[in-house]
């Protein structure tokens, strides 16, 4: 009953913002890009979530928080979660670029998948601001068991590694260009994988342009964003990349994009399978320097960032179980990409170990 008034008020009257551990009444408008709701949350905890009030979105009006329902024109938008319709009431726990926008709407229930502060906002990209406002109502339920500190221990794992682990890919099979710096390594199966990645708002790449032109087609026919772009093969225990993944803007993705390759290990491993991945950032287009006319994309240089947000972007959505850095008998601090760009690290491979698919969550 008490809530049921709480929303009531919030319909009728101007919000106040208020907020306590376990409730809080906001208004979130078009003037901020994320609302501080004022609410800490632990992983775990269910959000019940409720907004009234409709705002206008160019020449939708009166759009409530479920969004308006998208045009073709949608996928050009850059929106916040692309799934979802403009105008759309949308969260993320945690203030970092490499948290992961999900859909609240009008009456949501979230499971939240990190700690950190809850933020809300309306579902825009910068070309179109929304006008009015929501009046949102939130309430929160603690999880049952706490989240306990992982004791995970390393050292066989970093032993093996750096024993066993190659330090760059390469542009061919064999007898290739030394390329990218292999800087990151997951451990957990096939599954745990593809499903914590997803979580973590990354898209695996079409691997064929023949995958690139039936997907495009299948995304525009959906009204939604075609962004799994193929990316070149790279080469690592003499094939190809298992998989490849990223993270970009629609109109962004042919000149600037986060992403990565991953290798399954060759070599057998009790209890747990091993990725073996290598990360950088693209930023923009420069010469191939192996072909006199050859184009490429340009990375960032130091291609630490792109590791770390990696592990970060994971972290943020509740699917990591322990991470930790190994530091390489030979760690390379400065090198040459496969096409002639300049690279630089801190040597060291970010190690993540996944949480089970019983404890991760959406």
């Amino acid at each position: 009953m008490q809530f049921a008034i709480a929303v009531l008020l919030c319909t009728v009257a101007a919000c106040s913002t208020a907020a306590s551990d376990r409730s809080a009444d906001i208004t979130v408008g078009g003037t901020q890009l994320w609302v501080d709701t004022g609410m800490d949350v632990s992983a775990g905890d269910t959000l019940h979530i409720t907004a009234s009030g409709t705002v206008t979105m160019g020449n939708n009006t009166g759009v409530t928080a479920d969004g308006a329902a998208r045009g073709w024109v949608d996928t050009l938008r850059s929106l916040m979660v692309p799934s979802a319709g403009r105008g759309a009431l949308v969260g993320r726990i945690g203030n970092s670029e490499a948290a992961t926008p999900f859909l609240v709407g009008a009456n949501g229930k979230i499971l939240a998948p990190t700690a950190g502060r809850l933020y809300l906002g309306i579902n825009h990209d910068s070309t179109q601001s929304p006008a009015g406002s929501f009046c949102v109502h939130i309430e929160r339920t603690p999880a049952a068991i706490a989240a306990t500190t992982s004791n995970y221990d390393f050292r066989n794992l970093f032993a093996q590694l750096d024993q066993r682990l190659p330090y760059r890919v390469s542009d061919r099979p064999s007898g290739g260009t030394p390329g990218d710096l292999v800087n990151f390594v997951l451990v957990g199966s096939a599954n745990q994988v593809t499903e914590a990645l997803k979580a973590a708002g990354w898209i695996q790449a079409d691997k064929t342009d023949k995958d690139a032109v039936v997907g495009a087609l299948l995304a525009t026919l959906a009204r939604n964003s075609y962004m799994a772009v193929p990316m070149s093969m790279l080469y690592l225990f003499g094939r190809r990349q298992d998989y490849g993944y990223e993270r970009t803007e629609p109109v962004m993705v042919a000149a600037q994009r986060n992403h990565f390759r991953l290798w399954q290990v060759p070599w057998s491993t009790p209890q747990q399978t091993i990725w073996v991945g290598a990360g950088t950032h693209d930023v923009g287009i420069e010469r191939d320097q192996r072909t006199p006319n050859g184009v490429t994309h340009r990375i960032d240089q130091d291609v630490d960032n792109e590791r770390d947000f990696i592990g970060a972007t994971l972290q943020q959505a509740g699917q990591v179980e322990a991470m930790s850095y190994l530091t390489r008998a030979h760690p390379i601090m400065a090198a040459k990409t496969a096409t002639g760009g300049d690279i630089k690290s801190d040597g060291r491979v970010l190690v993540i170990v996944l949480k089970p698919q019983q404890t991760a969550v959406r």
